[in-house]
Parts: structure tokens; C-alpha cells; sequence
């Protein structure tokens, strides 16, 4: 699969605008990395999804990338995400790796931080391993690292101050 063949569409909209379709597609794809490849078992469907905003990447109709934003206050479990919006489940296809979706999904989700969030930071936890990946984008790394689900994590934080145009 590739995205040059086919345009890639950018779609923002609540959870109760996806079509049951998107729904599953977002789902099984999430199931896919998050569960299967990462071998984690944790619960994925943890009920923060209706209270999201999400940006979906769809190819031919098929959710093929997606992140969620949650609003500040909404997931108690990330203290420090109380005053900032949160980009999370930041996932896309493997057969897409290597073909630069995942910076085209975050410059999206960062975007629709700003959009929704004007003048706040924007909070993330993240697989240490993508820590290059989440810094080139303006996020940097606060307290140490921390283990969620078995795989090694750490909080990063994105200035208000950031600017997205400044990301090429």
C-alpha cells in the first residue's frame, strides 16, 4: 500500500461522527499495533473515545492512520495532561511506515490542538523509543522515564509557544 498512489484524506470530527465503518477500521487498527505487534495486553477500548476529538487518515476509505485528542481535564490517569490537551493512540498503518505519515498525522493533530486549544501547550506520552520523532516536532521530555504497559514511556510537553509553521 502506498499513500503516493492514492490521496490521502485528513479528516477531524468527534467520535460520534465517525461512520461505523471508521469505527472499525480505527479500532482494528489500533487492536493491530497496540495489542498484536507491541504484544501488549491493556485495555485499549478505555472509554475516553466518545469524549475525544480524533483525526483520522483515511486511503480509499480505509482508516489507515489516527490520533485522539482529549480535552484538558478529561483522563485522570495523566495528572500532568490536566491543564493541556493530550494527543494520544498516534498509530498508522505498517504498511505505510517509512513513507512519512506519521509527521503528516501529528502537523494534523498539533494543528487541531491549536485550532481547539489556542495558547496552551500540548502534553503526550510517548513510547521512548519515538523520543527523536516527538522532539523534532517541538515536544520536549519532562520527568524520567516510566514504564505503562510494559513498554518504557516518557511525558513530553509541546510550548504554546510552538509554532506549527515553523515545522517543514
Amino acid at each position: 500500500m502506498s499513500a503516493s498512489s492514492s490521496t490521502l484524506q485528513w479528516v477531524h470530527c468527534a467520535f460520534d461522527e465517525m461512520t461505523p465503518l471508521q469505527v472499525h477500521d480505527l479500532l482494528r487498527l489500533r487492536q493491530q499495533i497496540f495489542i498484536i505487534e507491541q504484544e501488549c495486553i491493556f485495555p485499549e477500548i478505555d472509554g475516553l473515545d466518545p469524549l475525544c476529538q480524533h483525526v483520522l487518515g483515511l486511503l480509499d476509505g480505509k482508516v489507515v492512520a489516527a490520533a485522539r485528542i482529549v480535552a484538558p481535564g478529561i483522563d485522570p490517569d495523566h495528572s500532568a495532561q490536566g491543564q493541556h490537551p493530550a494527543i494520544g493512540r498516534v498509530v498508522a498503518s505498517p504498511d505505510l511506515r517509512g513513507q512519512g505519515i506519521g509527521r503528516k498525522l501529528m502537523l494534523q493533530a498539533i494543528a487541531s490542538c491549536h485550532d481547539t486549544f489556542a495558547g496552551r501547550g500540548i502534553f503526550l506520552n510517548a513510547q521512548l523509543y519515538l523520543k527523536n520523532f516527538y522532539e523534532a516536532l517541538g515536544f520536549m521530555q519532562f520527568g524520567e522515564a516510566f514504564y505503562e504497559d510494559g513498554i518504557a514511556h516518557i511525558s513530553m510537553l509541546r510550548s504554546p509557544d510552538s509554532r506549527q509553521d515553523q515545522l517543514h
